[in-house]
């Protein structure tokens, strides 16, 4: 009972938190006749001020777990380095399907890498992200098993950018929670997630745009050699997947732990939300 509770203020807490957000970004910001770097700092105002701090009131009664401390050898944060690529490259594959299917083009349009931009993408969002949905998740949640907690973590995490950034990057932001809530839980803090977090960003973004402004040719070679790390990141996860220690053992998938989550009110208002929120940001 006190393992659903925990999980249903979770739910509600990151639902209102972002929710206050959506609100704002979909329904507001474009009516506001206001310079856009003001549109920005109410936003983030919204996001980082006033959702957080319902978000830390909703979750605050649940009791938190000091987290254990340790270490992952370099072959470890190698391996984590690459998968991400793994990520990156499932990502892109699946938004070619999406493409196929739908029969819509793929947009190349490219965003204006500005120094705000740069910032938010290297140190900004990697840190306050990650306090959020790894630590804070993990002061809650990883009493209840260290699946459980990367689990619940990396979904609430992945669906949040289905509003941003679309479908597609949920199955891509899904892999990358996993890995970053694998290494807080190894470790005990989250450093080295934050340090991948900001990597994931400037090799996955940030490149790639800079890359695709100069010569779209160049840009296809960044890509295989995109392609040659994600394949060597999937065969060294197979290759080393038994070695992996998760609640001791090497599962990283719980059909128990899909259903608590599926079934708990919390997650179910957040899931519902976030769809009633993608729904209304394509037709806005």
């Amino acid at each position: 009972m006190e393992k659903n509770k925990s999980l249903e203020k979770i739910g509600l807490g990151v639902a209102s938190m972002f929710g206050i957000y959506w609100i704002y970004s979909v329904f507001i910001q474009n009516q506001l006749n206001i310079q856009p770097m003001f549109k920005t700092i109410i936003g983030l105002i919204s996001l980082y001020v006033i959702g957080l701090f319902i978000f830390m009131k909703i979750i605050g009664k649940i009791p938190s777990t000091k987290i254990k401390q340790g270490k992952v050898n370099g072959k470890t944060i190698i391996l984590c380095f690459l998968l991400q690529f793994t990520a990156l490259i499932t990502m892109s594959l699946i938004t070619n399907l999406f493409a196929n299917i739908s029969g819509k083009e793929i947009t190349t349009e490219l965003n204006t890498l500005t120094p705000y931009m740069i910032f938010m993408l290297l140190v900004f969002n990697p840190i306050i992200e990650e306090f959020v949905f790894r630590k804070l998740f993990a002061d809650k949640l990883l009493k209840y098993g260290e699946l459980f907690y990367m689990l619940v973590s990396s979904f609430c995490f992945s669906i949040v950018h289905g509003v941003s950034l679309g479908v597609p990057q949920i199955i891509y932001t899904f892999i990358l929670g996993m890995i970053w809530s694998y290494l807080v839980v190894k470790t005990g803090n989250i450093k080295l997630s934050v340090i991948l977090h900001a990597l994931s960003n400037l090799f996955g973004s940030i490149i790639i745009q800079i890359l695709q402004g100069v010569s779209l040719e160049i840009a296809g070679m960044y890509a295989m050699f995109m392609m040659v790390l994600a394949i060597i990141g999937l065969i060294l996860f197979i290759k080393n997947k038994k070695k992996i220690n998760i609640d001791n053992n090497n599962k990283l998938f719980n059909k128990t732990i899909f259903k608590e989550m599926f079934t708990n009110k919390g997650i179910i208002f957040y899931i519902l939300l976030t769809i009633v929120m993608i729904g209304f940001k394509n037709l806005v």
